[in-house]
């Protein structure tokens, strides 16, 4: 029988996991679901992030070709269930052209759009 000097990757992850401390993890915060698109000459995000305050727990950095999105949902002191609170994190890579001296957000029905302009993005 042949084994394999190395765990399973599935198990080193499993591992690390079980011995992270579950304040690190939270410190990372929840991903938050996005959507990435080109549209009209524009780099277009789109975050679902309902029952924050856009103008109080929302962030919003570009740096080296990323776009990081942070954003706090605040316990509204209810009952335990399945509505997670706190952080809430996203980096995404940005379109090599987008410019963020464009950025402009929008934040309406529980959902953020952000977009940058991509001067080099064809029109036509």
């Amino acid at each position: 029988m042949i084994t394999a000097p190395f765990p399973a990757p599935r198990a080193v992850v499993r591992r690390i996991a079980r011995s992270a401390p579950v304040a690190l993890l939270r410190q990372a915060g929840r991903p938050i679901p996005t959507e990435k698109y080109v549209q009209d000459g524009r780099c277009v995000i789109r975050a679902d992030l309902p029952g924050v305050d856009p103008a109080r727990d929302v962030d919003i950095a570009v740096h080296d070709g990323s776009i990081e999105i942070r954003a706090v949902r605040r316990d509204g002191g209810h009952h335990p269930g399945d509505i997670h609170y706190g952080l809430f994190r996203r980096v995404l890579t940005l379109p090599r052209d987008a410019d963020p001296r464009t950025l402009t957000t929008r934040y309406r029905d529980g959902v953020l759009e952000v977009a940058l302009d991509l001067p080099g993005a064809d029109l036509t």
